[in-house]
């Protein structure tokens, strides 16, 4: 039994899911693709969405490798018909042909990693999305074709990047759209960079959202030239759990730094779960291999995240974010 559950939170959690981010209407064909790891979560959104008048469709599959990985093609098709996407699989799918493919054909996503019933009734999940949007706008534009992305930290990160010709994504954590696509609690601005353009130290002192590693207790340093991790320093214990998971898959395209982002839910603390994680106002991270679902170049089946604290970010020289505090 889980301990600190409350039904009542667990609702209100669920309902914020489908009916506010999910925009959820009575008839439309929804389907929630889940594994194991998520069952108790898609009994809580089955319970709520009879309870609202709608129909969802689930459908099982067995536990991904890896965020990026791919699902069965026969999975792939049925997203593809569907037009609210809920990805509830502990790995990520954001960043996998299919659910492109699902956006392209017209299906709205929310992408759900990771999901537990303590997540379903994290506070992170009462945040105004919706009136959040207009400033995650702002910043997604202000992270679009900037020659020079520059960031530090007082703990000794400084690292640049360029965005030319790079559009900036908008991720306000609801979906309303056809094609959209959300990660609530996730609220948060990202852009692709170029993917030889990094360069530079970046000690990560937050998270690294992924189950062997989570909330850190001790800083960690990649060292990052033309656009790859060249050198990580850390205990030997993190160095073997990093060496492993970037070694799964091309040891050369999942070192690329394929992904810079901006956390922007006021309700979000940082708990080593990726969707309050890289939501969480006050922090940035730097996600390594896959991007060319989201306008970049690197096309691998793994993406994995890492978590600063209190970033100063300008971009052309122009400060948008000082020590954690968005100025736009």
């Amino acid at each position: 039994m889980i301990e600190d559950i409350c039904p009542e939170k667990l609702t209100v959690g669920a309902q914020r899911l489908l009916m506010i981010c999910g925009n959820l209407k009575a008839g439309e064909r929804c389907l929630i693709v889940y594994d194991q790891k998520t069952q108790p979560v898609v009994d809580i959104l089955l319970q709520t969405a009879k309870k609202v008048g709608s129909t969802l469709k689930v459908i099982e599959i067995t536990d991904l490798e890896m965020h990026g990985s791919e699902p069965p093609s026969s999975v792939a098709d049925q997203m593809c018909e569907s037009q609210l996407v809920i990805g509830l699989t502990r790995k990520s799918m954001a960043h996998t042909k299919a659910r492109q493919r699902a956006c392209l054909a017209g299906a709205r996503y929310l992408s759900l990693p990771e999901y537990s019933l303590e997540l379903l009734q994290d506070k992170s999940l009462l945040a105004d999305f919706i009136g959040e949007s207009e400033r995650t706008r702002r910043v997604a534009e202000h992270l679009s074709n900037k020659g020079v992305i520059r960031i530090i930290t007082e703990k000794g990160t400084d690292l640049t990047m360029s965005s030319l010709g790079r559009q900036g994504n908008c991720c306000p954590g609801y979906v309303s759209e056809p094609g959209a696509m959300g990660s609530p609690p996730d609220i948060e601005a990202n852009v692709s960079p170029i993917e030889t353009s990094a360069n530079g130290i970046a000690i990560i002192d937050g998270s690294i959202p992924h189950p062997e590693l989570g909330l850190l207790d001790e800083d960690i340093r990649l060292e990052i030239k033309d656009g790859k991790i060249s050198r990580i320093h850390g205990s030997n214990r993190v160095l073997f759990v990093l060496e492993k998971l970037f070694n799964s898959v091309d040891g050369h395209k999942s070192r690329i730094l394929a992904e810079c982002g901006i956390g922007l839910n006021p309700f979000a603390n940082l708990t080593g779960v990726m969707l309050t994680d890289e939501g969480a106002l006050g922090t940035m991270h730097l996600g390594f291999g896959s991007n060319s679902t989201v306008g970049g170049l690197n096309n691998v089946s793994f993406h994995l995240d890492f978590v600063l604290r209190l970033p100063t970010i300008s971009v052309d020289g122009v400060v948008i974010v000082d020590k954690g505090k968005v100025l736009l």
